[in-house]
């Protein structure tokens, strides 16, 4: 019996470990909503700033191909201007007039749209510069916090290390039954092997147990389990009597 208490025990220390090292992976594994949010403003600013960009670039190649536009209009211009002082006839005179209208009336928007295109360009760039004088200020914020989280990860990996460490030396004080069956309960439920008893009731699943069950569940002196979730059952004040 005494065994029996002593294992008990050390399945309800070893399940507090175990309760250690699973919300520490839990933390670890879940970054603070500042870091989150760091890094969510960081990807939108990045993105933003790789849309200026490429709406830059686009413009660029649309001005490109205005200022082509823009010369072969001028070039017909000039043709049409010098023709018209060789026209014979009225038909040829309006026809060039004509011509020149529609070279005219074609390099006055391509002009115009040019000027537009070198405006926006000028105010993309002017934003890209000044988001891009304001991103180490930003970067620096972030790398604080992330800092402080890798910190804090580190500590985290070191507790899981620690309670891996002190799970290991109390299983092996365990009866080579008691610790299989802890181990296997450990794994099918999740992480959680041992349960309280609380007001007559399995603290987990409850189910309420029956009396003499839960007499027994107080005497502290046998591995007792749920008759539900086949978790182990404890009550906390039973068990004040510490093991050597």
């Amino acid at each position: 019996m005494e065994s029996a208490r002593h294992d008990l025990i050390l399945m309800v220390r070893l399940q507090e470990i175990y309760n250690r090292i699973t919300d520490a992976l839990k933390e670890r594994g879940s970054p603070p909503p500042e870091v989150l949010e760091l890094q969510e403003q960081g990807r939108r600013r990045q993105e933003e700033l790789e849309n200026l960009e490429q709406q830059v670039l686009q413009h660029h190649e649309e001005l490109r191909e205005v200022r082509r536009k823009e010369n072969e209009f001028q070039l017909e211009l000039e043709h049409f201007q010098r023709q018209k002082s060789t026209v014979n006839n009225e038909r040829e005179f309006i026809a060039v007039l004509s011509e020149i209208d529609y070279a005219t009336k074609g390099r006055d928007e391509a002009v115009g749209r040019r000027r537009e295109l070198e405006q926006l360009i000028d105010q993309l760039s002017s934003e890209i510069s000044s988001r891009k004088q304001t991103r180490p200020e930003e970067e620096a914020t972030q790398h604080d916090v992330s800092s402080g989280w890798e910190t804090r990860k580190s500590g985290l990996k070191d507790v899981v290390h620690q309670a891996a460490i002190q799970a290991h030396e109390l299983e092996l004080q365990l009866q080579p039954n008691h610790r299989a069956r802890f181990l296997r309960l450990l794994h099918s439920k999740r992480g959680v092997a041992v349960a309280a008893v609380v007001d007559g009731s399995c603290s987990l699943c409850h189910f309420a147990l029956r009396p003499h069950l839960q007499q027994r569940v107080r005497r502290g002196q046998e591995i007792i389990v749920c008759e539900h979730c086949h978790r182990v059952l404890y009550l906390p004040e039973a068990l004040q009597e510490e093991p050597e």
